[in-house]
């Protein structure tokens, strides 16, 4: 593989974010006033695409975007930032993405998504692109597109000789077989717990850490190499199956404004650092600094840092 032939492949999805920010989420039945709204562009896959090429790699972005003004805006702001949008599919039938998110003082978020076209994303259109599947040096899917699709992108993956990642989020139940394709999945904790037990395995018995390494033992005997669980503001945990290891990555300190799209700030990174050769070590350690500056800042796709303050906040704190 040449070196320009070295890009990090995102499959997912793309949506418009309605953001309220308030002091407090509502109850039920509840009206809360005297919130700020905003609009952003966001979606875990869009997102995730951002946050590998502002960190320096060559990204393509493959989804299903309605042809609608919010469709438009988002291929428009995507290309802007210099990702390949030319395999993206637009839907005549059904409307873009859109997510409402509640935003409190604390930075926390409730979220609902209506999918749109992103749910349409199938088959045939994975099959179209199937080279540039095969030919990626990193692959990234969520799971806000079709499970079966998830399926046929990874069964083509497997063909080549991408890093294949899978974010379980949102989650729902996965084919055992997905998980034969699969090198890297990246769950937050609560997702990991949810997963463990959709899997049918034993009930966890362990507490605190030693609970996260029991849930993630049993999932990585599915044939994963590795299981990186991220802990919000106390880092994550990269679990090694065939070795049997376990590290822990602490996170910086900061004050949180906005959390949205922190995770897909983290795994577009790590995508991205492992394109570039990175370890996994080095890699979750950048996709760490890059998570914690992200939270810093509003929005989701806008927040993402670019490759110059990652690696100088990384070299400063000489994590």
């Amino acid at each position: 593989m040449t070196k320009e032939a070295e890009y990090v492949l995102i499959i997912g999805s793309s949506n418009m974010d309605l953001n309220i920010y308030s002091q407090r989420f509502p109850n039920p039945g509840e009206t809360v006033t005297g919130g700020i709204f905003k609009q952003f562009l966001g979606g875990k896959g869009a997102n995730q695409a951002v946050a590998s090429v502002r960190s320096g790699a060559k990204t393509i972005f493959i989804g299903k975007i309605g042809i609608d003004l919010f469709g438009d805006q988002m291929i428009s702001r995507l290309k802007d930032e210099g990702i390949n949008m030319d395999f993206v599919v637009r839907d005549s039938q059904n409307p873009s993405g859109v997510a409402f998110i509640l935003i409190d003082e604390n930075g926390e978020n409730m979220i609902s998504v209506a999918p749109g076209a992103n749910s349409t994303l199938n088959s045939e259109d994975i099959n179209n692109r199937k080279e540039i599947i095969k030919n990626a040096k990193t692959i990234v899917v969520q799971m806000e597109i079709p499970i079966d699709t998830i399926q046929q992108i990874f069964t083509i993956a497997s063909k080549g000789k991408a890093i294949k990642i899978l974010n379980p989020a949102p989650l729902k139940p996965i084919p055992i077989d997905v998980f034969k394709n699969v090198d890297i999945i990246i769950p937050n904790e609560g997702e990991l717990y949810r997963l463990h037990s959709l899997l049918d395995f034993e009930k966890i018995t362990k507490e605190g850490k030693q609970k996260i390494i029991q849930a993630a033992r049993d999932i990585s005997s599915l044939g994963i190499r590795y299981i990186i669980t991220t802990l919000g503001k106390k880092g994550c945990l990269i679990f090694q199956g065939k070795e049997n290891e376990f590290f822990e990555i602490s996170s910086p300190k900061v004050k949180a404004v906005d959390t949205v799209g922190a995770g897909d700030c983290f795994i577009g990174v790590l995508a991205s650092m492992l394109t570039k050769g990175e370890t996994i070590l080095n890699a979750v350690k950048l996709a760490t600094i890059a998570a914690s500056i992200a939270v810093t800042r509003k929005g989701a796709q806008e927040s993402m840092p670019v490759l110059n303050e990652i690696k100088g906040k990384f070299n400063k704190l000489k994590i």
